[in-house]
């Protein structure tokens, strides 16, 4: 009766009746909680705590289950930094020994933060090497709105462990590191954290030998481990080593082939001796793939990825591909392969694919007012998972009164699923000027397939006409009206290799696209126009990213003649140099009726943009940038052309896609340019 928790009090009297006895049990019931209420908190809200608490209003009171709540909540109180909090309970009479008001009287204190980190007793690795690696960080000029300097007594298990990770990859595998040891300053309101580390001596890589079932010859398996080319012993080339011994095997089937490398330290020599030892296992078969998490994304999208399939030999380095080809979809903020047993069959593995979607749709947009154009608007809505299907749908208006630009464009990756993809664009744009007026109607189609892991190849046709209504001041001394109007129909080729590890926010990888249009087949207009581009993106430490984008193109015409004015290069904007204005950087021209020089654009185009991206408030998905932009528009390859800029942002990836707000600031900036541009759009710039 105790156990059931509901009375403080019971007691037993027994009275003999006849031959066997009469029991009465008095029982003192506990009261239920009527109220519940929290005095003193200010930082958290009422809602979140009573979601800490558990306790719910009703409940028999249990003075366990209150002291486990007041736990949870001093948790979560040290999740948000409030280490110092302290909470007590008090408890109200409302009806005796019936109903009670359960308050949580809270004192939250100053949030406290971690002023320094000391490291003794490391000789030879610095102590920026050791601390830059911590979840614990010091307090910095950014710690008002990110996680650095935030106190939390879970993460000293996960940094001495990253401290002993960092001595074991440089050699020292007999490292010894205590558990942080915290002062708190007379304040209260800082942290001063010790950490002591006993180095011990370095040691190389000595003999590596392989035992056990092996399947291949020995200098094969040597030439699969990095470790025997190492001098100093480090952990993760061993942990690399093991993971491509477990590839080879299990590209045999063998999925839970146990590989353990087994180390024999010399302290004589300083050395440690390695042997592989391998144990096969038995031949694995794929089952059944279930997809898990895709409220949205239909199951064929992702399954079409995979390089694996259903019932066929297990497969290793495939399975791997497979998970990278579903982190490039770019749908799913989360991937994750989890692999299990069958229940009655071992030998059979089911995968069932964990995925979290994102949002796939993105809106830009840009605005800006020059004297010329007045007020512009420039929007952009894109799908790139239409209706879960993979399908890509986007829809592009530019308006001022100067301009109006619609363009409609849809991909299919995947045509009556085949790897075939089809896909096509219908655009109308009129383009107003105190030169001309300048109106294009058309529309393309366009035809893919893979040709190699990685790479794939594409070839679209091009069909519009252009309209060009010289006004009074247009000066054809410097423009050639026939250049620019009549139909053009053009073919273009393109060559994509994406192995980017996410397509819409990636933080490793290369992608690199090359194209040749050729516009002569029937229409008035001829041209070549060239494109290349490449990325390259790398994480380097506590989450920055290192973003690089090079982008060059040419135009030419038969000989003879000039390229269309219409379809020179003009840089400027959130995309290409943020520094400057909108389509202000080119190639310009003296023009005698307007007497002075305008933008025309260039014959070629080269832009570099360079960016240090890092979190600012992880949880949050709000980001910080640093950036360098370089660039020209212009007819001849001349170094003293370029123009350049330099600036910082902030993004935030938010439910409509990731916002965008960047200042750019020029470097040399003419007399008539402005000391700094506000970039503002939505979706990543590359």
């Amino acid at each position: 009766l105790f156990k059931m928790g509901y009375f403080y009090n019971i007691e037993v009297d027994r009275k003999r009746v006849g031959s066997g006895f009469h029991l009465n049990y008095r029982v003192v019931e506990k009261p239920s909680i009527a109220e519940m209420e929290f005095e003193g908190n200010s930082e958290l809200s009422d809602d979140e705590l009573r979601e800490a608490v558990g306790i719910k209003v009703y409940e028999i009171i249990d003075i366990a289950a209150i002291q486990t709540s007041i736990e949870k909540m001093q948790k979560l109180y040290e999740e948000k930094g409030y280490f110092l909090a302290r909470i007590r309970y008090e408890i109200i009479d409302l009806k005796k020994n019936d109903t009670i008001k359960l308050r949580y009287k809270i004192e939250e204190n100053d949030k406290v933060k971690v002023k320094k980190i000391t490291i003794l007793g490391n000789e030879h690795i610095p102590d920026s090497d050791l601390t830059s690696k911590m979840v614990i960080q010091e307090e910095g000029f950014f710690s008002f709105i990110s996680s650095s300097g935030q106190y939390r007594q879970d993460g000293f298990d996960r940094d001495v462990q990253v401290i002993r990770l960092i001595y074991y990859n440089n050699g020292y595998v007999q490292v010894k590191v205590s558990r942080p040891q915290v002062y708190i300053s007379p304040d209260k309101k800082s942290i001063f954290i010790t950490i002591r580390v006993e180095e011990g001596i370095q040691y190389n890589v000595g003999r590596v030998d392989f035992s056990g079932d092996l399947l291949f010859p020995i200098d094969e398996l040597n030439e699969s481990v990095n470790i025997k080319d190492s001098e100093i012993f480090a952990y993760d080339v061993l942990q690399a080593d093991l993971s491509r011994l477990q590839a080879k095997y299990g590209d045999l089937g063998y999925a839970y082939a146990n590989i353990i490398p087994r180390t024999q330290i010399k302290e004589k020599e300083k050395i440690v001796d390695i042997t592989f030892e391998i144990d096969k296992g038995n031949k694995v078969y794929f089952g059944q793939f279930n997809v898990i998490g895709n409220t949205k994304t239909r199951d064929k999208v992702v399954r079409r990825e995979l390089h694996i399939r259903e019932g066929e030999l297990y497969h290793e380095t495939r399975k791997r591909e497979s998970i990278g080809n579903v982190k490039r979809l770019g749908y799913f903020a989360e991937e994750a392969f989890n692999q299990k047993a069958a229940e009655d069959s071992p030998e059979i593995m089911d995968i069932d694919i964990q995925v979290k979607e994102r949002n796939t749709g993105s809106i830009q947009v840009g605005a800006g007012y020059g004297s010329f154009s007045g007020f512009i608007f420039n929007g952009r809505v894109q799908q790139s998972n239409l209706f879960g299907r993979g399908q890509k749908l986007s829809l592009t208006i530019n308006q001022s009164k100067n301009e109006q630009v619609f363009n409609l464009s849809f991909t299919e990756p995947y045509f009556w699923d085949t790897e075939w993809s089809v896909g096509g664009d219908v655009y109308h744009m009129i383009q107003k000027s105190t030169l001309y007026d300048e109106t294009k109607t058309g529309g393309a189609l366009r035809l893919g397939h893979p040709l190699a892991p990685y790479l794939r190849g594409f070839i679209r046709y091009k069909n519009d006409v252009t309209k060009i209504s010289p006004n009074d001041d247009f000066d054809d001394t410097i423009l050639d009206e026939s250049t620019a109007e009549g139909r053009t129909s053009s073919v273009t080729f393109t060559l994509e290799y994406d192995k980017r590890n996410d397509r819409w926010a990636p933080s490793e990888g290369v992608y690199a696209n090359a194209s040749i249009e050729y516009a002569a087949l029937g229409g008035e207009k001829e041209f070549t126009e060239g494109f290349l581009n490449g990325r390259y993106f790398q994480e380097l430490f506590w989450g920055i990213v290192w973003r690089n984008n090079l982008t060059y193109s040419f135009i030419s015409a038969p000989e003879g003649k000039e390229p269309p004015f219409n379809e020179l290069y003009r840089l400027g904007g959130a995309n290409t140099l943020r520094g400057y204005r909108w389509f202000s950087i080119g190639e310009s021209k003296y023009s005698q009726k307007r007497e002075r020089d305008i933008v025309i654009g260039g014959k070629q185009q080269i832009y570099y943009n360079l960016e240090f991206q890092f979190p600012l408030i992880k949880e949050a998905g709000i980001l910080g940038v640093t950036f360098f932009d370089a660039g020209n528009a212009f007819d001849d390859l001349e170094a003293d052309l370029y123009k350049s800029n330099f600036g910082f942002g902030i993004r935030w990836f938010s439910p409509i896609g990731p916002l965008r707000f960047e200042w750019g600031f020029p470097i040399n900036r003419e007399d008539d340019q402005s000391p700094s541009q506000f970039q503002f759009s939505i979706g990543s710039p590359f």
